[in-house]
């Protein structure tokens, strides 16, 4: 066994690789954008090289034998994302908003058509399985880069549905001194200020330091809603040599809505024609004294690694989080379908509304949520570089585990509470209390998973072969108090994957892996009709695809065909009774393109087309039906050009074009929700071009669906539940930021 050569060393806490590419000079390389990146690092620009989602190794893309998405700190500035599902609208195989723009929640985003479990900084964060709202909110800001892992990912990650997992990056302290400053204004009364400082401490840059927060106080798109956000974020970082480092993350958020949690509309005025016309997109159909929430979440980690030689590190992350929530909401329940003589709650058996042949008149339910989700994960990673003759292996060993426990009150009323949606009379109905509805979900589960893993990343020439197993036990035990029975669950799987790729001369990657997947059920549906534990899903999938990022060129283009499969879905019936009979099987393939043509010059582009087919389900009408909530196709494209020269010199101007395609709003594909196309744009100014004294200085005006475009983005439960999309949305910022940015390292070779 022969140790891997030494790489360059850099001045962030980054790990050796092996053999990195040559390249003439750092200055060339910074000018070619081949420099090599951190995986936890900025990116500089827009086109990432390196990811450790793939792998949880420090590895190039175009080297993982896996579909990798990702996006970069100036991505989602430029874009102006406040949210995650924002954040991601510009990439292929995702769907973002699943609740609509109104909703408070950016905690489910779909890729591949399956809800994609959420990672920070590669631990899971804490997951409500009960009803999915005592989930922590992620604040864009204190991110710096968002990357998707399409595909199964069980083999490096554990519990995993097939459509992959959402991994985000914190913020790190940096070597250099640096800081911003900013204020954004914009629709809707939003007043925002944020900073950002980092830099070290000591001048041997042994002790660093970074602290983002952001403060926030608006009103919605929605009447009579309003909305506060309180977000700090600090880090350290103490690196006493070159080989050793610890990073602690932490962050706390708090916030408050006055207002809906959830706004829905009747499909019959949205989705459907009304004689009353359309219903207005900032309509409020609950109650003022009523709604509101309480959102508190902390968390807390650390990040070590140690190299004891040239072959062998050890990492070790570790982070503790909680989130609680405190939720009362008036939702609309109801829907104004239209037959002789009045109005039926359509798709919500026994509940008979008011008889409005108007078709004005909605029902409500009043609802509580009290919760909260406590986690505790840890991940053990030693990691050997090392050659055996002509073959370089990078393998990886891990151990990881974690706690979580989540307790959750669900209470609420059957639908009554009638309203006027044309002309909305709040506090006409007396209100309910906390202690007058009735319970619905009172319930504490702890569950417990623990997995051992080994990874061997294999490299002969240009070939790159990817081989990863991983043995899971998990177990559950769900307390329902409103029953007094106790649910345990055991569960254990192995997974694996295994990726081939071919990296040519001229940057072209063409791949193939195949993977599987599996996901314990707990939660609200805790047993099957027949009283028993429901078995984990399990999942498998296979993907071949091709990367190109030429040499010397900022640019990659990925594309992929994938076919995955879903067994032991849970589905339910009718009767809300729920069977594990179900099986989902999605086709399809997709392309990404983004690229820096110039200096300033970026273009983003791509698109998706899937095919999400029922496969077994207990009513056979269901089968051969698209999964619901799934859209078939997607397109977008992207592009900002700065001005550096001439008399507009500073200006930058951009914008995007993105489709969504329809979907189906049940499982027996009767609700037909339409596709839409949306327009973005942004427009930016750097003040230095104007007076040198004013460098740093920089003004950020962003709109989102420019046309005002009225949309629904999906229906629920029938035709009661439709959401609809985010209206027109105007964003002004001015930022000031001062001090060195930080570059990716770049490693060089002779």
């Amino acid at each position: 066994m022969q140790p891997a050569r030494r790489a360059a060393r850099t001045a962030g806490p980054t790990r050796r690789t092996a053999a990195p590419r040559q390249v003439a000079t750092p200055e060339a390389a910074e000018r070619s954008g081949v420099g090599i990146e951190r995986a936890n690092g900025p990116v500089n620009g827009i086109v990432a090289r390196q990811s450790a989602t793939g792998t949880k190794t420090d590895t190039a893309i175009l080297d993982t034998p896996q579909s990798i998405a990702v996006v970069p700190r100036q991505q989602i500035e430029l874009q102006g994302a406040q949210t995650i599902a924002e954040a991601i609208r510009y990439t292929s195989g995702t769907q973002g908003q699943l609740y609509g723009a109104a909703s408070v929640f950016d905690t489910e985003v779909r890729v591949r058509g399956f809800i994609a479990p959420r990672y920070l900084d590669g631990l899971r964060l804490p997951y409500d399985t009960t009803i999915q709202f005592a989930q922590p909110r992620t604040e864009p800001y204190g991110l710096e880069r968002i990357e998707i892992l399409k595909g199964p990912a069980s083999g490096i990650y554990g519990q995993a549905s097939p459509g992959g997992i959402l991994n985000m990056v914190s913020k790190r302290p940096t070597t250099e001194q640096r800081g911003e400053v900013e204020v954004q204004t914009g629709s809707f009364d939003r007043i925002q200020g944020a900073f950002d400082v980092s830099g070290p401490i000591d001048q041997n840059r042994e002790f660093l330091y970074r602290i983002v927060g952001l403060a926030r106080d608006s009103d919605t798109f929605v009447d009579r809603n309003k909305e506060q956000r309180y977000f700090i974020a600090p880090s350290f970082t103490w690196q006493p040599t070159t080989d050793t480092s610890l990073t602690v993350l932490a962050s706390a958020q708090r916030d408050r809505l006055d207002g809906q949690v959830h706004q829905y509309l009747p499909a019959y005025g949205t989705l459907f024609p009304n004689p009353n016309g359309r219903i207005p997109v900032g309509t409020y159909t609950g109650e003022p004294s009523f709604d509101r929430i309480g959102y508190d979440q902390a968390m807390i980690g650390y990040e070590f690694r140690h190299r004891f030689n040239d072959v062998v590190e050890f990492r070790q992350n570790l982070r503790v989080a909680s989130v609680d929530i405190d939720m009362y909401s008036m939702r609309n329940a109801g829907t104004l379908c239209p037959i002789a003589g009045g109005n039926v709650a359509c798709y919500l058996p026994g509940v008979v509304p008011p008889v409005d042949p108007a078709q004005r008149i909605t029902l409500r339910d009043a609802n509580f949520v009290g919760g909260s989700t406590k986690n505790f994960a840890i991940d053990n990673q030693l990691q050997a570089d090392f050659n055996t003759g002509w073959v370089h292996h990078t393998v990886l060993a891990g151990l990881d585990y974690q706690k979580t426990t989540v307790d959750t009150d669900y209470r609420g009323t059957f639908p009554g509470f009638p309203i006027d949606v044309y002309n909305p009379v709040y506090g006409a109905t007396p209100l309910p209390t906390k202690a007058t509805l009735i319970p619905f979900i009172n319930t504490s589960t702890d569950k417990d998973q623990l997995g051992v893993y080994l990874q061997d990343q294999i490299k002969l020439d240009r070939w790159n072969l990817v081989l990863t197993g991983r043995h899971d036990q998990a177990s559950a035990e769900t307390a329902n108090r409103l029953a007094n029975v106790i649910v345990p669950q055991d569960d254990s799987a192995f997974t694996g994957r295994v990726g081939l790729n071919y990296v040519f001369d001229f940057g072209l990657a063409p791949y193939i892996s195949y993977s599987t997947s599996f996901e314990p059920v707990a939660g609200l549906s805790l047993t099957s009709a027949t009283g028993q534990p429901f078995k984990p899903t399990t999942g498998e999938g296979v993907e071949a695809g091709i990367k190109y990022a030429p040499p010397g060129m900022r640019m990659l283009f990925t594309a992929a065909v994938f076919d995955m499969t879903q067994k032991n879905v849970v589905v339910n019936t009718p009767t809300f009774v729920p069977f594990q009979v179900g099986a989902i099987r999605v086709k399809g393939v997709e392309t990404d393109f983004r690229a820096s043509i110039t200096d300033n010059f970026d273009i983003i582009a791509g698109g998706s087309h899937i095919i999400p087919v029922v496969e077994e389900h207990i009513n056979p009408a269901i089968v051969g039906k698209d999964v619901a909530s799934v859209n078939r196709d997607s397109a977008f494209l992207w592009g900002f050009y700065k001005f550096t020269g001439g008399p507009v010199a500073g200006l930058g101007l951009g914008g995007g074009v993105r489709y969504t395609g329809g979907l189906w709003g049940d499982d027996a594909n009767l609700i037909r929700v339409p596709g839409y196309t949306l327009f973005d744009a942004v427009l930016t100014y750097d003040f230095s071009y104007l007076n040198r004294d004013w460098r740093g200085l920089n003004l950020r005006i962003n709109a989102m669906n420019i046309g005002n475009t009225y949309h629904v983005t999906n229906c629920f439960t029938g035709l009661a539940f439709c959401a609809l999309g985010q209206p027109r949305t105007i964003l002004a910022t001015l930022s000031y930021r001062w001090g060195e940015a930080p570059k990716p390292p770049v490693l060089v070779t002779k």
